[in-house]
């Protein structure tokens, strides 16, 4: 009987199911592998800002040109409200600094308490971004000036905020999703194994079920 039903799926339909159970493969490559793809992201859209200046200062401005114009879209760049290394400004002002690496340096720190640490309230995350918010809002009307050690302060519990708010989140919306694989795999390996079907024959049957 299984044979007899197996058989009955035509080519078509067996490139559909092959096609959906790579997609499966990959969803959850990334479900387990999420933290480490943005933290690789995060590190290298905190980091090329400082590689600029050196690039600069040891000949290489052409390939400095194009890591300053394309953070001129996040950053105003403003010289008086960036720190210089080797002499030369870097690509991203005092508080972007402190966000981009501050979320940086945090994703590697979630990735050790990833599986004990709750998500922030969004009361919590209002407190640690609220200082920001008043800092650059202050500053930007003209009301007083801000000093490199509150953008830097601010600037580093924002990153905070969001890497604590957001991060749990995604952790415990990954998992359910890992789960979920896991159990449609170990459904398809068990069913296999009490009829003595091929486990792919299986899979296909099991979709196929499910698609109906």
């Amino acid at each position: 009987m299984q044979d007899s039903r197996a058989s009955t799926i035509t080519p078509a339909a067996r490139r559909q199911l092959r096609f959906e159970r790579a997609v499966d493969r990959l969803i959850g490559a990334w479900a387990r592998h999420w933290l480490a793809v943005l933290n690789l992201f995060t590190g290298l859209f905190a980091g090329l800002p400082l590689l600029a200046p050196w690039l600069v200062a040891t000949g290489h401005g052409e390939l400095a040109a194009p890591i300053y114009f394309a953070y001129r879209f996040v950053c105003h760049q403003r010289p008086d409200r960036s720190f210089f290394l080797f002499g030369e400004q870097v690509a991203y002002c005092q508080r972007d600094l402190a966000i981009y690496v501050g979320v940086f340096v945090l994703g590697l720190v979630f990735a050790l308490v990833r599986h004990q640490l709750r998500p922030l309230s969004w009361r919590g995350a209002f407190v640690l971004a609220f200082p920001m918010a008043l800092d650059g809002t202050t500053q930007l009307v003209g009301l007083r000036e801000s000093t490199w050690q509150l953008r830097l302060l601010t600037g580093t519990l924002f990153a905070l905020a969001v890497v604590w708010f957001v991060y749990p989140r995604l952790e415990d919306g990954f998992a359910e999703i890992r789960a979920a694989l896991e159990r449609r795999e170990r459904a398809g390996t068990l069913r296999a194994a009490d009829t003595g079907a091929a486990p792919c024959r299986e899979y296909y049957e099991t979709s196929a079920s499910s698609s109906e």
